[in-house]
């Protein structure tokens, strides 16, 4: 915690250096936004803004969509390369505490919860990040809504309540802005504001004094890494964490090293231990922090080191690292499960396997859609089915279009074992090789899972629209927020006719399929996603048909209004029989038909939301997003225009669309767009779930989506914040909203704990997919791939990889045998680095072809936007992960 931003005419303040102290390795750690705003974490800072995406909630709609945030990564902030030197020093220490830099004492834990439960203004909470040079961001949200947003989105709550209060880039830090938080530059774009407006900025800089570190609500960190032997410790160990941001931790005395290494030592591996850092334990006259409960974390596979033995302990060690390690189900939770299924179980006479129906009771008060022909759309693996689609035109030019989603809050009781288990992990996992899955299958695979063919409770809301996309005008009423016949809210029974999968779905589309043929091609439409319950091929076609003219038209409009994507590769994998070795690692394709899907999911949602914020208030639980990071998105103006001579306007997303549209129209090189959307999701903060009445109106906004508010209620299988939304818009329709057993602030505290669960299971994610791309890489190396460097620091750089979709650090340590390098900073203030080969490899001077001339060169100067020719291989000692190694320069047409 720290004292509230003020105006300072200094630099950052003394809070900075702080971050060193022993106290806040582990601990959630605080981070002094200078605009006063909101964390990633979700905990309230008063007058802030905020909304991130996890690349974007745009993608979020849907199943293992992911993307952006993040940090910069190679500012040079950790000049000793990161952990391997222990913790980081500073200039101004005095040495004899290891490299700490002194700091006054804290005040207490109950002082500072105490204050900032009170609302004291002086003192905000957050995570701490020092960042390597260069200023912190500020937030900044886009202009509102006019006419035509309004059209698009109809909003119930009066939008002219929030205009004027969103932030631009100058205003946050107090100057510079106009009135109404815009910039003061004749267009408003970032490219032509001015030195002294930016200079204004820095001199008014806010800052603050960290007066205490927050430690985990367990007050104790989990670790996953390696064991290496004490410099002169004889057989004292150093516990050498995975995560690069750590430093290395003592084990305890006692602690011993069972290294495994293959046949005759070759392709040596290490194996992987557990411990755990107990919040200030590391005092100051301690060079590293000490750990205890050091464990052995692999099995033991006699030094074989198989597939199947590496695919496990990876897997094993990510999610106790991350903290997703969730075992099976307990007895209790278990129980309550059969209690709530038990009425509707049958044995299915064909397949012989346990089903679910509805029973009478389970249907009093519900709108009856069995009859109507909805289905599902989803990924063809997918097994846990949380949302189905119906259409129908309307005699006066409209369409009703209904989401329905899977009614899980049915079937768990607030406080039970079940519910108690879901809330806590908050989320499904999901892993390249396994799903973690947040309830029970008896529930997510079974009763809730909206299958084909057979009833199914679900929570549907259902809205009438305009072919061009809008909610508003046009054939409609017009009315804000629309009348009681335009939008409906509440609990149904469906029985959805057909599980289609994407391809399908875009088959259908595209027309290749159901043109009226009299028989359906089975590689188009398989048989065994066609329709039942006597619905035909050619409804259910024309539905699709219909659903992707209004979802494309308004589509287009979102993105003409202001909402942003950030759109990246996502690999996929194709994995054996053995469920371990990968068969295909290809991009993700994301079709038209994956876009229908979110169209109507995002909507939804935002429907959803304007309703608990009328009727359950503070207590509705939103999904917001803040502004990225100023000094971030400056970095990627600034370079962008001197290594392409190209404007980008970050002023609001909108602009900042419009950029990166232009810029794809203008530029032939594609590769300039992909580096230039992967350098923007650096700067880009992750979304996070908030009490409404936690914090400022201002703060409900969503940054790439571009409008006031937002929430999620389509995937209540796999998020459990989904299934307090369907909680609250039952007590809405109910008005049993003061009876809800949560209040806001309970609310609130469930919303940071199922961010920080998100969070976590999206690095868990990330990290299964390093895994499989290593050992795919293993069984198939690419010897030579283009690689941009997006940032440099002291000893490392970073290197995205657009052909895997991939950005990593590379360390020059690594390359210490074949390139000699020299780290510096140019007259311009830009981190550069210059590699020279230690050998000749312009070995046939007498070559004449692009490929051979490429290996002759004598030195390389890095600098972001350089392109690279690298390698990419497996590193296959643990922690098991993609190798990337430069080359040399990239020459155009020599592969």
């Amino acid at each position: 915690m720290a004292p509230a931003p003020s105006a300072s005419t200094g630099g950052k303040g003394g809070d900075g250096t702080t971050t060193t102290a022993a106290s806040s390795i582990g601990g959630r750690r605080l981070r002094l936004d200078r605009s006063g705003g909101k964390d990633a974490t979700g905990d309230r800072r008063r007058r802030s803004g905020k909304d991130g995406n996890d690349g974007n909630d745009g993608n979020d709609g849907r199943k293992k969509k992911g993307g952006g945030g993040g940090d910069n990564k190679d500012g040079g902030g950790r000049g000793d390369g990161g952990r391997r030197g222990g913790p980081p020093s500073s200039s101004s220490s005095s040495g004899r505490n290891g490299g700490f830099v002194p700091h006054e004492a804290h005040a207490s834990l109950s002082s500072c919860a105490s204050r900032y439960s009170s609302r004291d203004p002086s003192l905000i909470r957050g995570r701490l990040r020092v960042l390597p040079g260069g200023d912190d961001g500020a937030s900044f949200v886009s202009r509102d809504d006019d006419a035509q947003q309004r059209r698009l989105w109809n909003p119930a709550v009066d939008a002219a309540a929030i205009r004027g209060r969103g932030r631009g880039y100058d205003d946050v830090v107090g100057g510079g802005g106009t009135a109404d938080g815009q910039s003061s530059s004749p267009s408003g774009g970032a490219s032509t504001r001015t030195t002294t407006t930016r200079r204004r900025r820095r001199q008014q800089q806010r800052s603050g004094r960290v007066v205490h570190v927050v430690p985990p609500r367990s007050g104790r960190t989990t670790i996953v890494g390696t064991l290496l032997r004490l410099p002169g410790g004889g057989k004292r160990y150093m516990l050498v964490p995975n995560n690069k941001s750590l430093p290395r931790f003592v084990c305890p005395s006692g602690t011993s090293s069972t290294t495994t290494t293959g046949a005759g030592g070759r392709g040596a591996t290490r194996a992987l231990y557990h411990a755990e850092y107990v919040h200030g334990t590391w005092l100051e006259t301690m060079r590293w922090p000490p750990c205890v409960g050091v464990a052995r974390l692999t099995s033991d596979d006699g030094g074989r080191s198989s597939l199947r033995t590496t695919v496990l302990d990876e897997t094993s060690a990510l999610l106790v690292e991350n903290g997703v390690d969730h075992g099976d189900f307990g007895p209790g939770a278990m129980r309550d499960v059969e209690m709530s299924v038990v009425s509707g179980q049958y044995l299915d006479g064909t397949t012989g396997e346990i089903g679910w129906r509805p029973s009478g009771n389970d249907l009093v008060g519900r709108r009856d859609y069995r009859d109507r022909r909805v289905f599902t759309i989803d990924p063809s693996t997918a097994r846990d089915l949380d949302d189905a689609l119906h259409i129908s035109p309307l005699p006066d030019g409209r369409v009703e279009v209904g989401v329905h989603i899977a009614d899980v809050s049915h079937f768990l009781d607030p406080g039970s074992a079940v519910d108690e288990e879901a809330m806590r992990r908050a989320t499904s996992v999901y892993l390249v090789n396994d799903v973690i899955p947040m309830l029970p299958r008896p529930l997510c695979e079974v009763a809730c899972s909206l299958n084909e063919n057979v009833e199914r409770l679900a929570f549907s809301c259902v809205w009438k629209m305009n072919m061009d996309g809008t909610l508003a005008g046009g054939s409609g009423n017009g009315r804000p927020g629309g009348g009681k016949e335009d939008v409906w809210y509440g609990r149904t029974i469906i029985k959805s006719c057909a599980r289609l999968d994407y391809a399908t779905a875009q088959n259908i589309i595209d027309g290749k399929v159901a043109n009226g043929e009299g028989r359906v091609d089975e590689n188009l439409w398989p048989s065994n996603r066609r329709p039942t319950g006597g619905h035909g091929i050619d409804g259910v076609a024309s539905d699709v048909r219909l659903m992707h003219t209004v979802a494309m038209a308004r589509r287009r409009l979102r993105f003409e209004n202001g909402a942003l994507a950030l759109n990246g590769i996502k690999l996929a994998f194709q994995l054996e029989e053995d469920g371990e070795t990968t068969r295909l690692c290809a991009p993700y394709p994301i079709r038209d038909s994956n876009r229908l899907v979110e169209e109507f999911m995002l909507l939804a949602n935002y429907l959803v939301a304007q309703r608990l914020i009328t009727h359950a208030h503070g207590r509705a639980l939103l999904r917001h997003h803040p502004s990225p990071l100023e000094g971030g998105m400056q970095q990627v103006v600034d370079v962008s225009r001197e290594a392409f001579g190209f404007d980008i306007d970050t002023t609001n997303s909108k602009t900042l669309q419009e950029s990166l549209s232009r810029l794809s129209r203008e530029c032939d090189d594609e590769l300039v767009v992909q580096c230039v959307t992967e350098s923007l999701k650096n700067p880009m903060k992750p979304a996070a779930y908030v009490a409404a009445g936690e914090v400022d109106d201002v703060d409900w906004r969503h940054f790439a989506l571009n409008i006031p508010y937002y929430t999620h209620f389509t995937s209540p299988i796999r998020r459990y914040p989904d299934v307090i939304v369907h909680r609250l818009l039952q007590a809405t329709l109910d008005d049993a909203v003061d009876d809800f057993p949560m209040t806001q602030q309970e609310i609130q505290a469930v919303a940071c704990h199922c961010n920080d669960m998100r969070m976590a299971a999206k690095k868990a994610q990330e990290r299964s997919d390093r895994v499989f791309l290593a050992l795919h890489l293993k069984r198939y190396p690419i010897s030579s791939a283009l690689g941009v460097c997006l940032g440099v620091g002291e000893k490392t750089f970073t290197v995205f990889v657009p052909s895997l979709g991939m950005s990593t650090r590379v360390f020059l340590q690594e390359h210490d045998d074949e390139f000699d390098s020299n780290a510096f900073v140019d007259s311009c203030g830009k981190r550069r680095i210059v590699i020279q080969p230690k050998t000749d490899v312009g070995a046939d001077p007498s070559a004449t072809d692009d490929r051979s001339r490429s290996r002759s060169w004598k030195s390389l100067e890095i600098g972001v936007f350089t392109k690279l020719e690298v390698a990419c291989t497996c590193k296959m000692q643990s922690p098991i992960d993609v190798r990337v190694k430069v080359v040399g320069p990239w020459v155009p047409g020599s592969h």
